[in-house]
């Protein structure tokens, strides 16, 4: 890595000697490896540590359009290979995201648009992150981009199906605007395929075209019962609750699954009403698919996790509305390369249970409805295409995020949509969508436990201030606050910024270790 560059990105002067250590940092950290946009993570974490909010800022929006919405729902695996984890707990990365998404949002920074204006024009089905961030590519480059969305709101899943709770319709709101101010044009309340057709958007001079529709279709479980009034799929209860039309609950309810909407429902079933409310899955706790943070916050509000267990049929005492769930015990679960779950269900005499319930709600998974378009492969109920350029079997169509795998994370979204631009420029350009695609990778930076020194402090991370749980499930406010800015400074400032060598840290190279110490008896 150049010295110029890391000074410019992060104003750090080298403390150490730059002949003996510099020529050997041109390596990526551990935390910008694991994250799926590839962050520079040390940059923008050491511009915070230095008060320097606006730089950081800039650093994040450089891979990632959606800094405020990512410092809350992020599932950050860059945390789960933070080196700092090695002295006491990981950098609380995704936090400070939020910070200087939230500092953005006080200073109403706008982007800059593009000088260039290109001629040609791009249509994009679905404004989730992955269509969403395609289009902000692409504004970038100077096309004319059009983004149709289906709901009555712009942004997917981020806002019609991640509760209010957990992110907040303004911050949606202010992070798509961001976009449109990039010169990107959203049409809301426009279904393609009943209100516009593939084909009339190629009449009206569109040359590429992305569908990037994502996963709302809900996953039946097929059991008897499951067609009883107030036995209620995930995703439209998440929706309804998210855009305003509540469905009010009373009494107990049973939450269907172990995934993260599964969990989302439970918490928005105890805001809407609910005196109980119970999550049952397939899988131990241990094996649950959801977040350990997201069970950890559900139990803190009360919900109670049913593990191993298989609903068998719902059942109603009277009418047509449900009011029991009999399930069968579980004794084991193993799923396929393909994430596809089998079970083995107990025989013994003690094998069934019955819970009465009021309501259910079912979140065993999602999935994309492909049905809009024809003449598109599909394999598995989503769109088929080329994984490196993201390609169908249609010239100038292409696809992206949960419509071709879900369900997948919002940054793999990111991902999703950055490579798609980079296909859909090519394209437009005439050029071969795969040909000096890749770029040689980076040595990752290796750090082991036993390699790090006692010596180091420990300090411990800031927690995220948040409501009681007490106040949290009285309304949908966000129960998490946010840094201060003094927090967000002391915690950027735990950072070790592995990446800048850190090799007569970690006891890499003696050289390093007879520099670095004769620097300290100079100093």
């Amino acid at each position: 890595m150049d010295i110029a560059y890391v000074r410019s990105r992060s104003n750090m002067l080298s403390q150490i000697h730059g002949e003996k250590c510099w020529p050997t940092v041109d390596k990526v950290s551990p935390c910008e490896e694991a994250c799926p946009i590839h962050m520079d993570v040390p940059s923008y974490v050491i511009a915070i540590a230095q008060g320097k909010f606006k730089e950081a800022l800039d650093i994040v929006r450089e891979t990632n359009p959606f800094p405020s919405i990512c410092g809350r729902v992020c599932h950050h695996p860059c945390e789960d290979a933070c080196a700092r984890g090695f002295v006491d707990r990981p950098i609380a990365i995704e936090w400070l995201k939020r910070f200087v998404g939230e500092y953005e949002q006080t200073k109403g920074t706008k982007p800059r648009r593009s000088r260039r204006k290109l001629a040609e024009k791009v249509a994009i089905i679905g404004s989730g992150p992955a269509g969403l961030t395609t289009a902000y590519d692409l504004a970038r480059l100077g096309y004319q981009v059009c983004v149709y969305e289906a709901l009555p709101v712009a942004g997917g899943m981020l806002a019609a199906g991640i509760p209010e709770f957990m992110l907040s319709k303004d911050i949606v709101a202010a992070e798509v605007k961001y976009i449109e101010d990039t010169g990107v044009e959203i049409k809301t309340d426009m279904r393609v395929g009943r209100d516009v057709t593939l084909a009339d958007l190629k009449a009206q001079g569109f040359k590429a075209i992305l569908l990037a529709s994502g996963a709302w279709k809900s996953i039946r479980l097929g059991i008897p019962g499951e067609d009883l009034k107030r036995v209620l799929p995930a995703l439209p209860f998440l929706r309804d609750a998210r855009l305003g039309e509540k469905t009010r609950l009373k009494g107990t309810v049973g939450v269907i699954g172990g995934g993260n909407v599964a969990l989302d429902a439970a918490r928005t079933a105890l805001r809407l009403g609910a005196k109980k409310v119970f999550l049952a899955c397939l899988e131990s706790r241990s094996d649950m698919p959801a977040y350990d943070w997201e069970v950890a916050a559900a139990e803190e509000e009360g919900v109670e996790m049913r593990t191993a267990l298989a609903p068998q049929r719902f059942v109603s005492r009277k009418g047509k509305k449900v009011s029991r769930i009999d399930f069968r015990n579980v004794t084991s679960t193993t799923r396929d390369d393909e994430g596809r779950m089998s079970w083995t269900l107990d025989e013994g005499p003690d094998s069934d249970q019955s819970v009465e319930v009021d309501s259910v709600i079912v979140a065993i998974g999602q999935a994309p409805d492909p049905s809009f378009v024809e003449g598109v492969v599909t394999a598995g109920g989503a769109f088929s295409v080329d994984l490196e350029t993201m390609a169908t079997n249609v010239p100038g169509i292409f696809a992206a995020g949960d419509a071709v795998k879900a369900p997948g994370t919002i940054v793999e979204a990111i991902a999703h949509g950055h490579g798609v631009a980079q296909s859909i420029d090519r394209f437009l350009k005439g050029k071969d969508l795969k040909r000096r695609r890749r770029q040689a990778p980076k040595e990752v930076i290796e750090i082991e436990e036993d390699a790090v020194p006692s010596f180091l402090a420990k300090r411990d991370r800031w927690d995220m201030p948040a409501l009681s749980q007490k106040d949290a499930v009285r309304s949908f406010e966000e129960t998490e606050l946010g840094y201060s800015a003094w927090q967000a400074v002391a915690e950027a400032r735990r950072c070790m910024n592995c990446r800048m060598c850190g090799n007569c840290v970690f006891g890499r190279g003696q050289i390093c270790l007879e520099t670095s110490s004769r620097l300290l008896a100079v100093n």
